[in-house]
């Protein structure tokens, strides 16, 4: 991204990719289900190599869930100098925030799409509980290694785990209102999701 937060021209022609893939994915496995299709065939229909798949997602199951892929970057690439949890937390949610900022309003219908595909699929309904614990040990690792001296171990740990479960009810609930065919921004949808949560527990 620029100075402005703005996705570079680069950078947008790697999601403009990521997108066409993804479709590829979605509409291939609402035809024919998950596990007879194929990597090359969704290589195909998006117009890519199978090697240019590869740079994008691990295997083809990745490729109807692009949301977990991004906040895995995300957390990969997250830094913090925080000195207290309250400060930590807020980090995490704005690193949040811009993962979920990627989304765009073409990816509306898409989400409803994967919501239905999680559904009745069981094994994709499992792979995105999978990543969910990876990009909670990644998150927590990264972490730790950054605030160890300032922030302890079970601290980090809860933040962890609060961070991914806001942030995969936020994906969850947008997913339901794009459903009603109305556009919701996820951000906003994301910052409702964590002032719920907030609310909750007082």
């Amino acid at each position: 991204m620029n100075d402005d937060g703005v996705p570079s021209l680069r950078a947008r022609r790697r999601l403009d990719t990521e997108r066409e893939i993804h479709r590829a994915a979605l509409e291939l496995f609402e035809e024919q289900g998950i596990q007879t299709t194929t990597v090359q065939q969704i290589a195909d229909r998006a117009g890519v190599s199978s090697r240019t798949f590869f740079r994008y997602f691990t295997r083809k199951e990745h490729a109807a869930l692009p949301g977990q892929h991004r906040m895995l970057a995300g957390v990969r690439g997250f830094e913090t100098s925080a000195a207290n949890p309250a400060e930590l937390l807020r980090d995490i949610e704005a690193m949040a925030e811009s993962v979920m900022a990627l989304e765009t309003s073409g990816d509306y219908g898409d989400h409803a799409r994967v919501m239905r595909l999680l559904a009745k699929e069981p094994e994709l309904l499992a792979l995105a509980a999978a990543q969910d614990q990876v990009l909670a040990g990644e998150l927590r690792a990264r972490i730790a290694s950054q605030v160890e001296a300032k922030v302890d171990s079970l601290t980090v740990l809860l933040l962890t785990e609060v961070a991914v479960a806001v942030w995969r009810a936020s994906w969850a609930r947008w997913g339901e209102l794009a459903a009603g065919e109305k556009a919701y921004d996820p951000v906003e949808v994301y910052r409702e999701t964590r002032a719920e949560l907030r609310r909750v527990v007082g």
